[in-house]
């Protein structure tokens, strides 16, 4: 159990971790959005491209401010949870990374800064899963064992989602088959996962979110143009990745 001497600094690093997920969940989600309604038919507006970049950028400026308040509370708790205190700061590894990566490439990255960012914010929104995952003590034997097992699939589904999203000529190569495959275990395993879960409400978000995924990938991949489906398919990954890094948390 995550044990911290004083009641304010233990609040505090809930709060940070709390908002700082948050906050990822809307960078990652207005990215998306960004990134497809661009090729969407019709693509999106002038206006609502703007106002999702208007609250990306607010969104990963607050997220400096928090990474760097959960930063000093974490220094302040090293000496009692030396584990925590390194998940905070790979925290600040990763969000100085995407900084100074965002500020590189610009407003238009090239595909391989664009892949940075997307991967880099999904570790960033994990970072923050974790660390919350910890405070709160919601230790999972199953969450545990899958965490073990399925986090190198898990990655690399990650990595070949992002290629094939952002990469020119990436679905016209092996990736396309390989994520789907691998994604059809990923998802048979989450399931399984689920319906072994005790809450029934548990058990019915674990299954659908674990339903959504394949479902969003391979209707996107049938309707090119499905922007819908595509967004729905990211926005689920994702949520998916966060829910293995909070279920990943070992008691001390």
């Amino acid at each position: 159990m995550a044990r911290i001497h004083g009641k304010e600094t233990a609040c505090g690093l809930r709060c940070c971790a709390a908002t700082g997920l948050v906050l990822m969940i809307v960078v990652l989600y207005a990215s998306a959005a960004i990134r497809l309604g661009q090729t969407a038919a019709p693509p999106l507006d002038a206006g609502t491209l703007s106002a999702l970049r208007a609250a990306h950028r607010a969104a990963a400026s607050l997220e400096v401010i928090v990474a760097l308040w959960l930063g000093w509370l974490a220094w302040r708790a090293r000496r009692e949870q030396p584990l925590l205190a390194r998940g905070a700061w790979l925290v600040l590894a990763l969000t100085a990374a995407l900084s100074a990566l965002g500020v590189a490439a610009g407003r238009t990255p090239p595909p391989a800064a664009a892949l940075g960012n997307l991967l880099g914010g999904l570790a960033l929104a994990a970072a923050f899963a974790w660390v919350l995952g910890r405070l709160r003590n919601r230790a999972s034997p199953a969450g545990v064992g899958v965490a073990r097992l399925g986090a190198p699939l898990l990655a690399a589904q990650c990595l070949l989602g992002a290629a094939l999203s952002i990469l020119p000529g990436a679905s016209a190569s092996a990736a396309l088959p390989a994520h789907g495959m691998l994604g059809i275990v990923l998802a048979s395993a989450a399931i399984w996962l689920a319906l072994r879960s005790a809450p029934a409400v548990r058990r019915a978000t674990g299954f659908a979110l674990a339903l959504l995924v394949p479902v969003a990938g391979f209707t996107a991949l049938h309707f090119e143009r499905s922007s819908a489906a595509a967004f729905a398919h990211a926005a689920a990954a994702a949520l998916v990745v966060i829910a293995a890094s909070y279920a990943r948390f070992r008691p001390a």
